[in-house]
């Protein structure tokens, strides 16, 4: 990414791009020995600070003096050189520019725009005595952002942080489910053989230190996205009618994070540029790690955090989804815009943490075609209502901020939402018959909600490594309607090794989500014309949707991830086949 400016020197194996085990890690330099404790003493409060580094990004949270709370001083004092002891041999430099923290942007996961550099690439809570301090050498192949200059490093010393993602998504189906069959097949024939998603990401931080030398927590966010498509077409739309969108098969397992639009018939409507979000966030408590946040905030950033999961292509694996996407669909991914809210986070302690989310219940009443540029607000009470989202969070081993716990990483949550607006009925109209058959309004319902929960765990760590290991996660969603939005159960487990095949900083993962449909999507597949007029028509009572994928990691600000897909029962039809896929996915931080 950006040059050092503090001038400390420190091992080339504390470059990301080449992460070391203590085997292969180069010897430690003990030239420079310090000569008393008090040399040790000046450790940066970044080390009690975890957690979220993305979100807050300042380093005036790192400029005071760590106390004896976080840091054992007489191990440190005994150390044999600038390197702050661990257990795990890593190269961590003792005293650390405040510049090191906090600074580092990585489009490897979509979602979160601001990932900082950890030596284990799949942090979920970044302790800061594991981030990378900032590469001395500023070649192509070293830094941490491709676009990397000192002018751009004084900007950020002074309050201004800009950074940004470019991602492309390329997918073909080697095996689909299309038909001949006029009612399946539709008026206008297959879509296209292969896809293509086109997405920018930029982001721009204000930090308070621009206008009070006493501020320091303060800071104002804005992004903006550009989604665009190759070949006519977004990624997984399928070929046949039942398939692209809508109450279809990407309703249930989900779009890519860089989808472009829902299907065919909207997609060019939903592309160009656009505000995505704008908050002003303010740190508090303890170790200034609690936030209120207010403004246009896309939760997922900071609800269920994953690296892991996010490494996904399908956001079922990822989030639970939102209830208040759309009226007539409910429980869909977030993609086009932030809806406009306020969020708080609240850490008790090195191990707790409590959040909440108050939302519009529609930031776009019709699915991203009147707020496609992400200007409009949508406030009626009355009828769009509020999307409320809770968390709790308990973690442990090195998720946690307990400087002393250095175990394997974990961390359990739990959570759920509810929606106090309107939305349609999945099955009936007006009058009480199937809406799909008579053409008539839907019903309208008020009230939606559903909870989930997940838990993430190291499950091996390879003796004496900090990063190279199998982590494996579990999620589970319920929503108690049957006609209401689509999904009542869903299970979704995925892996994910971290060094694998010889390359410390490659993931290879994998993973199955199960979401199971409710009765009225049950109910409306059985009698829908494309079933009824099929002497053979079989219908399950879920979707399946397998994926694996190896992530590679070119230079620390470029990944290649080629991708496997396997949707089994698409749309809830059993007669009509499977779709088997190949994609590749490549990242870019800018």
């Amino acid at each position: 990414m950006f040059s050092d400016g503090s001038g400390f020197e420190y091992s080339a194996a504390a470059n990301q791009s080449d992460r070391q085990s203590p085997a292969q890690a180069a010897p430690i330099d003990t030239s420079g020995l310090w000569k008393s404790e008090q040399a040790f003493k000046p450790v940066l409060s970044a080390f009690r600070v975890q957690n979220q580094v993305e979100e807050s990004a300042d380093p005036d949270l790192f400029r005071s003096i760590s106390d004896s709370s976080a840091v054992d001083t007489a191990s440190a004092t005994s150390a044999a050189g600038p390197y702050k002891p661990n257990p795990f041999n890593l190269p961590i430099p003792l005293n650390r520019s405040v510049w090191d923290f906090s600074h580092k942007k990585h489009c490897d996961v979509l979602r979160h725009l601001k990932i900082p550099a950890t030596y284990r690439r799949i942090d979920t809570y970044m302790r800061p005595d594991y981030m990378l301090p900032l590469p001395k050498d500023n070649s192509l192949a070293k830094r941490d952002q491709l676009l990397s200059f000192k002018g751009r490093e004084e900007l950020y010393r002074k309050g201004v942080d800009i950074y940004g993602c470019s991602n492309l998504d390329y997918l073909t189906d080697i095996v689909g489910n299309l038909s001949t069959i006029p009612v399946v097949r539709g008026t206008r024939g297959p879509w296209q053989d292969w896809q293509l998603n086109i997405n920018q990401v930029i982001g721009v931080d204000f930090y308070s230190r621009l206008v009070s030398d006493t501020w320091k927590t303060g800071q104002i966010h804005l992004s903006f996205t550009w989604p665009e498509v190759g070949n006519q077409g977004p990624v997984y739309s399928y070929g046949n009618t039942l398939n692209p969108a809508g109450l279809g098969t990407r309703q249930y397992q989900g779009y890519f994070y860089t989808d472009v639009g829902r299907s065919r018939d909207v997609n060019s409507q939903m592309q160009g540029a656009r505000l995505f979000e704008y908050w002003f966030d303010q740190r508090y408590g303890h170790k200034k790690m609690s936030s209120v946040r207010v403004g246009a905030i896309y939760p997922w950033i900071t609800f269920n955090k994953s690296i892991l999961a996010g490494l996904f292509g399908f956001w079922a694996f990822d989030e639970p989804g939102v209830i208040g996407t759309t009226p007539g669909t409910a429980n869909g991914p977030l993609v086009t815009t932030a809806p406009p809210g306020i969020s708080i986070e609240h850490h008790f302690d090195d191990y707790w943490i409590a959040k909440v989310m108050v939302a519009s219940g529609y930031w776009d009443p019709s699915g991203g075609i009147d707020n496609r540029r992400g200007l409009n607000q949508y406030w009626d009470l009355n009828l769009y209502g509020l999307e409320t989202t809770y968390e709790l969070t308990l973690r442990g081993g090195t998720y946690s901020g307990n400087p002393a716990d250095n175990g394997k990483p974990w961390f359990v949550r739990v959570g759920g939402q509810y929606h106090s607006g309107y939305g349609l009925s999945n099955l009936y109209d007006v009058n009480g018959n199937y809406f799909f058959l008579t053409g008539q309004p839907r019903q309208i319902y008020y009230g939606n909600s559903q909870y989930y929960a997940m838990v993430e765990a190291m499950l091996y760590r390879e003796p004496g490594s900090y990063n190279r290991g199998l982590t494996g996660f579990l999620k589970a969603k319920y929503s108690p309607w049957d006609f209401r939005g689509s999904l009542t159960k869903q299970l979704t487990a995925g892996l994910g090794y971290e060094g694998i095949f010889g390359r410390n900083s490659d993931v290879l993962f994998l993973g199955y989500a199960h979401m199971g449909v409710n009765q009225g999507v049950m109910v409306r597949t059985y009698n829908m014309p494309s079933c009824t007029q099929l002497p053979n028509c079989a219908v399950a009572n879920f979707q399946g949707a397998f994926e694996i994928g190896y992530s590679a990691q070119i230079t620390p600000y470029f990944y290649i991830n080629p991708k496997l897909y396997y949707v089994l029962h698409p749309n809830t039809r059993i007669d009509l086949g499977d779709i088997f896929s190949f994609g590749i996915e490549f990242r870019l931080s800018l």
